[in-house]
């Protein structure tokens, strides 16, 4: 098993459009019905669940500190590895079946179709660079029954995280959904969590239709209301229990990341969301309890550009605003188009985010953006929301690593889209020896950065990525002095010879690639 990183859809243009373009939709109806034992790294046992899983018993084991060097934390509002060093992430998502749940038991047509994660595109992305990969997973394969958590689930995961351990890459365990459930809408909880129960089932292929449905907003709005399953259970509490059997799983690997507790919720009021959010923090944290838990804003922030500013910060734990940024896509009716490739119209939804992020008083994590790569303005305008990541220093992960449609690093046929490529693999700091303080680039292949080391962290080193895909001949300079560097599959790591905590600058210098 290779060592971690020492800075450790179906159809989705087809798919994403129907989705979003149903939201306006979607706010109109959402008005209307206000008034109504730990495992070694990467070697889980999956027949064995531990403590967690036992629905029986009535120990309930000692939260657990991340100890690892390369265990991801929340300090402040970075990531920092437990050395001290700061992190910043950049990735894909990623869909990998059973973890993935879109096949029915009873001969319906599925949703969605997508290719697994390969162990050929888990290397790419070491190559590439990359350092995370969010990996989209459903409550309804995890437990698709009551109280029966699925051993084939668990080692499905198990064999991710052993592509992640092998090619330097972290993981996001994103509790996913996209309409709730693939029962009555396209994925995510199992038809035992619908309430009220549907009176009609879903099949494909996927048109949009469902995804504003009353089945839908009233099956999220029973779950943010907390409303009893149809074993009894409250439904967060049933949620957050199969979680917990995730985490137990997982506990001491550091390559998880964290825990994203819901994507794009749909919900009436922000308290709800809110208490939601607690829940779900204090459920993982009882297990891992340092792990960051990402948390999301109400999901038609993908339309409006902006969310709630909140009055009072992040209190359960370590915690990180997880935003999604798709200005001028889903919103402000396409503005930014292959007429109008002004980058100052993308400004406005991150320094927003900011703002929120700066209420919440954690780090940002953009985990999902993105856009049509068979249109000649797809990379420019990943390009120009990398830029606004680095403005920022937020870390993120694109929509998506391989799909059947046209938003992947992939097409349909499994190729590589070359001009995607060469702009997602620039050379970003994986992991910086104190505080990172500022990323510029001058020129293509070129990168400075600043930072200001801490008593804690001088002398350990940087991880850079260094991806021949966007850089050949590369050089290293600290506070323009060469230095020597050693170059692994996709990074490189480099010690500067500095003695004090006052601002220091090294850049990566080199050719682009052709």
């Amino acid at each position: 098993m290779g060592s971690l990183p020492s800075g450790l859809t179906a159809r989705r243009g087809l798919q994403c459009a129907l989705v979003r373009r149903a939201s306006l939709a979607l706010l109109a109806a959402v008005v209307a019905l206000s008034g109504a034992p730990l495992a070694s790294c990467g070697q889980h046992d999956a027949t064995a669940p531990g403590p967690a899983a036992d629905a029986s018993s009535d120990a309930t084991p000692a939260p657990v500190l991340r100890t690892d060097p390369n265990a991801v934390h929340v300090i402040g509002t970075t990531f920092r590895d437990t050395q001290g060093r700061q992190l910043l992430f950049r990735g894909y998502n990623a869909k990998t079946a059973p973890l993935f749940d879109v096949t029915f038991t009873d001969g319906r047509v599925p949703q969605q179709t997508f290719p697994d994660l390969t162990e050929a595109q888990a290397a790419r992305v070491e190559q590439l660079g990359f350092n995370v990969l969010r990996i989209a997973l459903n409550w309804s394969s995890l437990e698709p029954q009551p109280l029966q958590y699925s051993a084939a689930w668990m080692q499905s995961l198990d064999g991710v995280l052993a592509m992640a351990h092998r090619h330097a890459f972290y993981v996001i365990l994103d509790m996913h959904q996209d309409a709730y459930s693939k029962e009555i809408g396209l994925d995510g909880q199992p038809l035992w969590a619908i309430v009220p129960p549907p009176t009609q089932l879903m099949q494909g292929p996927f048109d949009g239709s469902s995804t504003t449905s009353g089945q839908v907003l009233n099956a999220g709005f029973s779950f943010f209301d907390d409303a009893l399953a149809t074993d009894g259970r409250d439904l967060q509490g049933a949620y957050v229990a199969a979680v917990q059997q995730m985490v137990q799983h997982v506990l001491g690997d550091p390559a998880v990341l964290g825990y994203e507790a819901y994507n794009e919720p749909v919900v009436l009021h922000q308290d709800l969301l809110d208490a939601f959010h607690q829940t779900f923090a204090a459920g993982v944290h009882a297990i891992d309890a340092d792990a960051p838990v990402l948390f999301e804003p109400v999901s038609t922030r993908n339309e409006t550009d902006d969310a709630v500013i909140p009055s009072t910060p992040w209190s359960s734990g370590p915690g990180a605003y997880a935003v999604h940024i798709y200005t001028g896509v889903f919103s402000m009716s396409g503005a930014w188009s292959a007429q109008n490739e002004d980058p100052s119209i993308l400004a406005p939804s991150m320094a927003h985010a900011e703002l929120e992020r700066a209420g919440w008083g954690t780090p940002m994590f953009v985990t999902e953006y993105g856009c049509d790569q068979t249109q000649p303005q797809g990379p420019v305008w990943i390009s120009d929301e990398l830029d606004l990541q680095d403005q920022y220093l937020v870390s993120s992960t694109l929509w998506q690593l391989a799909e059947t449609g046209t938003w992947g690093l992939y097409d349909g046929n499994g190729d590589e889209r070359p001009a995607t490529v060469r702009i997602v693999s620039r050379t970003f700091p994986r992991a910086v020896a104190g505080d990172l303080l500022g990323i510029a680039r001058p020129a293509p292949g070129d990168m400075i950065v600043t930072y200001r080391p801490t008593a804690r962290t001088i002398g350990l080193p940087h991880e850079v990525s260094l991806s021949t895909a966007y850089v050949t001949a590369p050089a290293i300079t600290c506070d323009g002095q060469p230095v020597a560097f050693t170059q692994l599959t996709g990074r490189a790591t480099f010690v500067c010879p500095v003695s004090d905590t006052s601002n220091h600058v090294f850049e990566v210098r080199g050719t682009p690639a052709p």
